[in-house]
């Protein structure tokens, strides 16, 4: 039916863009850490969660809340933009005083005084992001995708190039004017997008009567997903004042930041690489779940099969290769403990890189409970596991063998115990059928993936010598899933039916 194809349509355009997107902003991590080094992308990383943190407080839910309201609205469309513009901006300004008159005292709680100027540059785009989420939720709500995902991908392009010019150009000057440079990029990059989206907006909207909201209504939807959307960043806020906290116990201050800066910069932008993927794949498959026939276990499994033929090859290459892959995309550039700073982060990727068969089996899981209407299990679940994390990393990080290690420890150990979790609750809903056939097949394939990037690996320590390597393992595993016919009939029907 035209209705679900242009959603279908609606949905891979999104994901599309949200996947480009992902990899700039991904390659322009890695850039970054490149050039800060490991000290100085733990300087960057510390700004980092408070600020996502107050850019979820501006916007969480407003999307969700406007598009329903448009969808219902249809003709009221200038009011109701109009008026969350009023609502989103205040919010926005007030968070971004709160975050000015703060700064100083966060950053002496987070240990590193200096970093105070960067959340005053940062504050301002606090409007600027609240204002594009309002006009996002606009163009949701008119199932129009394309501004959105256009938006997204010329901000995340400014970030990666004026971004890593800048701070490259200014490091001369020294690592905090290096760090400022990326800020000051972010706020070029959301001027930019936020003029997309109005010259869009300009174009389509109408003028029209005025119009009621029913806004309990609105609460109950909004609720469980600023819950969701917060608890991360509340999560990684704290983290980000526990961290260095608690490894100061036993290391200099710049040591921490270092070793906070490996985990959080350096492997969690390479831990999120296969994420970007099943992030995709949740967004497309989860609007076909909330029918009720027996079509909604089918596209379940397909979706958790995409994700395991995405994941594993990733999570095997983290933990049998870790050296190899850091070597690769940073070579030296974790300066300042040297060689230290390579063999901590070795070990902190292949520590990482087991969490990620759980995350990304976690991104689709909780997307079909909240398909399924079980929207507050999964922020109990996430609740929980982020109360795991928090537990490990007070036992652990104060130890002189453990301490950063328990950072990735922790990490894993919340999407494990997430997935578990949500795990019983989606055995409730639906019915998950992956099949013996399909476990052997990705097995086989897997365990020739392996052979292959071990085999080539073992001719030389080059870095061609690991891209080759990658190369030629990921495409033999290709091979075999098109060999060993790795979708059955059925998912095969429902993939066309997809993306008809």
């Amino acid at each position: 039916s035209m209705n679900k194809n242009s959603f279908m349509s609606g949905a891979v355009i999104l994901s599309v863009g949200s996947v480009l997107a992902k990899i700039f902003s991904a390659i322009y991590r890695i850039g970054l850490t490149r050039i800060l080094g490991g000290e100085g992308i733990g300087i960057y990383q510390l700004i980092f969660p408070l600020y996502s943190l107050c850019v979820v407080l501006a916007t969480a839910g407003l999307p969700m809340a406007i598009s329903k309201i448009i969808a219902k609205h249809p003709n009221s469309e200038k009011v109701i933009v109009k008026n969350c513009m009023m609502i989103a901006i205040l919010i926005s300004v007030a968070l971004s005083v709160a975050l000015i008159l703060s700064s100083k005292g966060l950053a002496i709680l987070q240990g590193v005084p200096e970093i105070y100027s960067c959340y005053i540059i940062l504050a301002p785009t606090l409007i600027l992001v609240a204002g594009s989420s309002v006009l996002r939720g606009y163009f949701q709500g008119k199932q129009n995708f394309m501004p959105s995902a256009i938006s997204n991908i010329v901000e995340q392009f400014i970030k990666l190039t004026v971004g890593l010019v800048v701070s490259f150009v200014l490091l001369e000057y020294g690592l905090m004017y290096s760090i400022i440079g990326a800020m000051v990029s972010i706020v070029i990059s959301e001027i930019f997008s936020i003029i997309i989206l109005i010259i869009y907006y300009k174009r389509t909207a109408k003028t029209s009567e005025y119009v009621k909201v029913n806004s309990k209504e609105l609460l109950s939807d909004i609720l469980p997903i600023t819950a969701t959307n917060i608890i991360l960043p509340v999560a990684s806020f704290i983290d980000s004042l526990l961290v260095i906290n608690l490894l100061s116990l036993n290391f200099t201050k710049d040591m921490s930041v270092f070793m906070y800066g490996l985990e959080s910069g350096a492997v969690s932008s390479l831990v999120s690489l296969p994420t970007i993927f099943s992030f995709a794949i949740a967004s497309v498959i989860l609007p076909n779940l909330a029918s009720k026939d027996e079509n909604r276990n089918q596209n379940l499994s397909l979706a958790i099969k995409i994700v395991l033929i995405i994941s594993i090859p990733c999570v095997l290459a983290f933990i049998l290769i870790p050296d190899r892959l850091i070597q690769l995309l940073y070579s030296n550039k974790l300066n300042g403990y040297g060689v230290e700073g390579l063999n901590i982060a070795y070990r902190l990727l292949s520590i990482s890189g087991l969490g990620v068969v759980f995350l990304t089996i976690n991104q689709v899981y909780s997307s079909s409970l909240q398909a399924v209407e079980k929207r507050y299990v999964t922020v109990r679940n996430l609740l929980i596991g982020v109360m795991v994390k928090f537990v490990i990393e007070l036992a652990f990080m104060p130890s002189v063998v453990i301490n950063i290690y328990s950072l990735a420890i922790a990490n894993t150990a919340c999407y494990v115990t997430m997935m578990a979790l949500n795990h019983f609750e989606i055995r409730d809903s639906f019915n998950l059928r992956l099949g013996y056939d399909f476990a052997g097949k990705l097995i086989l394939s897997n365990s020739v993936l392996v052979m292959m990037l071990l085999g080539v690996l073992a001719l030389s320590n080059s870095w061609v010598n690991s891209l080759l390597a990658i190369l030629i393992a990921g495409l033999s595993y290709l091979f075999c899933l098109c060999k060993f016919k790795i979708f059955n009939n059925v998912d095969i029907a429902s993939l066309k039916y997809k993306i008809r």
